[in-house]
């Protein structure tokens, strides 16, 4: 599974579109306010903050969620992976992506 094809950057709009999927034990799970949702594009502009938490030592699936704020809502962005390394390396793009 390539994480990359899961988030798409466009610097002229300054938006972000974040996909969900599910592929046997890797999952993109989106929620907003709690309900899950198939995709959403983000204005980086309106992001007050976001939180992370990461394990990526469980062996069978590393895992990490990023909580992002706006000002009337949240939207949790939650992947789980088998490449530990992988999910790792994502979770920093991820996050660069946001700042």
């Amino acid at each position: 599974m390539n994480f990359n094809d899961y988030i798409e950057i466009d610097t002229v709009s300054k938006t972000i579109l974040l996909l969900s999927n599910s592929e046997g034990n890797n999952e993109i799970i989106i929620k907003i306010n709690d309900k899950e949702i198939k995709e959403i594009k983000l204005k980086q502009e309106y992001i007050e903050f976001f939180t992370c938490s990461e394990d990526f030592s469980n062996l069978l699936a590393a895992e990490f969620r990023i909580d992002i704020y706006f000002n009337n809502y949240i939207i949790s962005y939650e992947i789980t992976g088998e490449k530990s390394e992988e999910v790792r390396k994502y979770c920093e793009y991820v996050k660069s992506v946001l700042i």
